[in-house]
């Protein structure tokens, strides 16, 4: 005997169906987060104006100092193939410009580029942190060219544009190179081994990359902290679900001096984040 569905049984037979399908898109691309609910992209930029300088300072070297900084980030399942952080003002020529980049996994990030047309290399090997899934890069490019309205984008590979994603970067004037850098993505705090800088007078930038546990509902977000002594630049905080890090820096007078920073967060940190310390030298 054959039996007719009656019409509510078949809207209740398909709702179910489109709630699974749903579920399976979520858990292809899970974020290493686990929040629900966060905003699909958050960012921010800071110009810094330089110092006048005096009649009397005119003709000494600019000592190195933080020009601009901007970050942007974007939650996992936002389409989005390229993260860009918003426009800032930056020196027209001669800044010495540091890049991080963390991804969803290491697969996610294609390159890195600005709108003034420098090239960047990277600062040692790509890394991972958060159980090894995610991937975390560092950049840098020398005697950069800038000028109002200047952004820095993160290009995603093709089949990544919805992964989650973070952009940070640190504009410095009067640097004329990198000196000492180190990375670590085994101590939950900070580094492996401690830096010792090459230079006096440096400048040092820390860019954190915690493995922590997301915020929930009724407290969603996860501030970070930095190291005591230190400038904290920006963050994205990783309620927000979106590969957070954060950056901070601070000035070295004299050379062979001996860093050991240690962050800390609002919440627990896992033993996997990663830290990247870079000198920018006169």
């Amino acid at each position: 005997m054959r039996y007719r569905l009656k019409p509510l049984r078949l809207c209740a037979i398909a709702l179910t169906a489109l709630v699974l399908a749903a579920c399976g898109n979520r858990s292809a691309s899970t974020s290493i987060a686990g929040t629900t609910g966060v905003p699909g992209y958050v960012a921010g930029a800071t110009a810094y104006t330089p110092a006048t300088q005096t009649a009397a300072t005119a003709t000494k070297p600019r000592p190195v100092a933080v020009a601009a900084q901007a970050f942007a980030a974007n939650a996992a399942g936002t389409d989005l193939p390229v993260l860009t952080t918003p426009p800032v003002a930056t020196p027209a020529q001669g800044a010495l410009v540091l890049v991080q980049a963390l991804t969803q996994s290491p697969a996610t990030l294609q390159t890195i580029r600005d709108n003034s047309g420098n090239i960047y290399h990277r600062i040692g090997p790509a890394g991972t942190y958060s159980d090894q899934h995610a991937g975390t890069v560092l950049y840098v490019s020398e005697n950069a060219k800038g000028g109002a309205g200047q952004v820095w984008s993160l290009i995603k590979a093709q089949g990544h544009a919805a992964d989650e994603a973070s952009l940070y970067v640190v504009v410095l004037e009067g640097a004329r190179g990198i000196g000492a850098w180190a990375f670590s993505n085994t101590a939950p705090y900070g580094l492996r081994t401690p830096l010792t800088t090459t230079a006096a007078n440096s400048i040092v930038v820390s860019f954190w990359g915690p493995a922590d546990y997301s915020g929930s509902a009724r407290d969603p977000l996860n501030p970070y902290f930095a190291p005591p002594g230190w400038t904290l630049g920006g963050q994205n905080n990783n309620g927000y679900n979106q590969c957070s890090g954060a950056y901070a820096w601070t000035g070295v007078a004299a050379a062979h001096t001996v860093l050991d920073p240690q962050w800390s967060s609002k919440k627990s940190v896992k033993a996997n984040g990663s830290m990247w310390l870079v000198e920018a030298r006169p």
